[in-house]
Parts: C-alpha cells; sequence; structure tokens
C-alpha cells in the first residue's frame, strides 16, 4: 500500500511538472511573438502552444480505484498529454504528414 501511494504521489509531482512545461512554453511563445498578456490571439504558432496547454490537469482516481491503479492511469495520461502538447504545438502542414 505504501509504494502504491508513494507512486501515486510521483505521478502526481510530475503532472505538475509537465504543467510548468507547458505554462512556461507559453511564456516562451509569448516572448517570441511579443504578445501580452492577457492577449490570446496573435501568431498562429502562438494561439496552438497556448490552446494545447489549456486541457485539464490529472484527475486523480485513487478515491475511486486502487492507487496503484491511478498511479498507471496517471502515468499514461502525462504520456499522451505530453505527446499531443507536442503534436497540436507544431504547424498544421507536419501534423498532416502520413
Amino acid at each position: 500500500m505504501r509504494n502504491q501511494i508513494d507512486l501515486l504521489a510521483t505521478v502526481t509531482v510530475l503532472g505538475v511538472l509537465e504543467q510548468v512545461y507547458f505554462v512556461l512554453q507559453v511564456i516562451y511563445a509569448r516572448r517570441k511573438y511579443k504578445i501580452s498578456p492577457p492577449e490570446t490571439k496573435g501568431h498562429p504558432e502562438f494561439e496552438r502552444i497556448f490552446r494545447a496547454h489549456c486541457h485539464p490537469m490529472l484527475i486523480l482516481l485513487a478515491p475511486l480505484f486502487s492507487t496503484g491503479v491511478a498511479a498507471v492511469c496517471g502515468l499514461l495520461y502525462l504520456y499522451t498529454r505530453f505527446k499531443y502538447f507536442q503534436g497540436y504545438a507544431a504547424a498544421a502542414q507536419e501534423r498532416l504528414v502520413p
């Protein structure tokens, strides 16, 4: 049980770190394209990065399932969200390549 709680805590920390990474990408894009907060419109590259980072954070399943299952689901969620961010932030022409 203790190992599962530690794993769940680790996944939660990874989720926070991933969100920090996404926020930093938005900050860098704002600086690069000179878009001041609270603006969310501007260069298409910025808009893609901003929209990709706006998806909801990790929802923990521990109260509904075992902490081990919640941790594994959290890791899967973090990986797929990271891949989604990378793909969505890419230019549309690059996403459409087979």
